[in-house]
């Protein structure tokens, strides 16, 4: 299906309560193929962002909520449970903010909302320099090593206790959007005011899920985001990093479906 000048690729799995995915953006919809295998009794689809996956780049000014809920529109969905990580997090903000009608409830995964900044600043490291050296320098391949190690491996453990078939799959998904990251960036609408400076004008159910092993100001977040807008604490997952869907899909999928089953 289009959206503006796009192709969106997207899929649509089982019948019941509509539940839109977001992807992040070291990845593309591959990232959601535990929950569609697994969760069954809802209307499931997931989709591919500008430039990511399956959907080509056109270079003209787009917003990204329009795109998700262009989707919806193909598939006549008139709300749903939005589920985002990371860059998807930002997304279902945008969406649960923009359009309140749209959304029944939010699933936000090593997310944070645009304004918002941890209690000591956010953490220095030695990594995201050597990333900016990289990316300077024209190294694609240096950029993905880099970026598996700082949010697939995440923080506190050797990168040999991660399933290498896991890397692999997270390398070829980055490596997509990477080469258009810089373009991209220039075309995409921000969302104004910063989402931070609006948390108060959601309502829906939010449940906020973060990985035992990704940044620490991940994990931060994690605890600001469920203090704003959930009624219960934010879910760590044990031994997974900024995309628990993947490392441990079964902590994942139970405390995703507990939470659907709630609504």
């Amino acid at each position: 299906m289009s959206s503006g000048g796009a192709q969106i690729y997207y899929e649509t799995h089982g019948e019941g309560r509509p539940v839109v995915f977001l992807h992040a953006g070291i990845a593309d919809s591959r990232m959601w193929k535990s929950q569609l295998d697994e969760l069954s009794g809802h209307r499931l689809v997931t989709f591919d962002q500008r430039g990511f996956g399956k959907t080509n780049w056109v270079p003209e000014t787009y917003a990204d909520r329009r795109d998700a809920l262009a989707v919806m529109d193909h598939l006549e969905i008139e709300s749903a449970v939005i589920v985002g990580c990371s860059l998807g997090g930002g997304v279902a903000l945008h969406i649960a903010l923009g359009s309140s009608e749209r959304t029944d409830a939010l699933v936000l995964i090593g997310a944070a909302a645009r304004g918002w900044e941890p209690v000591d600043g956010w953490s220095d490291s030695a990594l995201w320099d050597q990333v900016e050296e990289a990316s300077e320098a024209g190294d694609l391949e240096r950029v993905l090593e880099l970026e598996v190690q700082i949010w697939v491996v995440g923080h506190g453990r050797p990168i040999d206790e991660v399933d290498r078939d896991l890397i692999d799959l997270v390398m070829e998904m980055d490596r997509i959007p990477m080469e258009t990251e810089e373009e991209r960036g220039e075309f995409v609408e921000p969302f104004e005011p910063p989402t931070n400076e609006r948390l108060d004008d959601i309502e829906v159910p939010t449940l906020v899920i973060v990985g035992a092993h990704d940044q620490p100001d991940m994990i931060e977040s994690a605890e600001y985001l469920a203090g704003r807008l959930s009624k219960t604490s934010h879910v760590v997952i044990p031994g997974a990093a900024h995309l628990p869907m993947l490392e441990k899909p079964k902590a994942f999928n139970l405390t995703l479906r507990d939470f659907l089953d709630s609504l």
